[in-house]
């Protein structure tokens, strides 16, 4: 869903949505579109589509509580914990104790991870610019307005 595309900072999103996730109609997953583009730039890559939707959650926070990262990744608390060794064993991401419960754990990314995630971002908006730089602003407001009333 292009609503759910992680757009340039310089495209015109339509003034009624304040971000591209915000989208009527988007529940914050991947939609095929999303995943297809997702897969081809995992080629080669040892990151998961789950792995990732999770990183894009901690992508410009400070720390974000382990379960919200499940949601955003649409996993259960178990599989999260497991993916999430995996991630601090890799230096991407570190954990620990919310200072006010600590029955909680934050996860913030690592400065590795930082720059993963920034490598990642230039490669998609790449992708982005590649296929379809040539539409306007309003012929992209267009498309979107169809996949909104498909999706209603």
């Amino acid at each position: 869903m292009v609503a759910n595309l992680l757009l340039p900072k310089e495209y015109h999103w339509p003034s009624d949505c304040a971000h591209p996730r915000q989208a009527p109609g988007c529940d914050g997953r991947p939609h095929g579109a999303e995943r297809r583009l997702r897969a081809r730039d995992q080629q080669g890559r040892h990151l998961t589509s789950s792995q990732l939707r999770a990183l894009f959650a901690l992508d410009g926070k400070d720390a974000v509580p382990a379960g919200q990262l499940a949601r955003a990744a649409d996993l259960n608390p178990a599989t999260i914990t497991a993916m999430l060794d995996s991630l601090a064993r890799n230096g991407i991401i570190e954990r620990h104790a919310d200072p006010d419960d600590r029955r909680v754990i934050l996860v913030s990314l690592t400065e590795a991870g930082q720059d993963l995630m920034a490598e990642r971002r230039a490669r998609w908006f790449a992708l982005w610019h590649e296929h379809l730089g040539d539409l306007s602003p309003e012929e992209l407001d267009f498309a979107v307005d169809v996949i909104r009333r498909v999706l209603a």
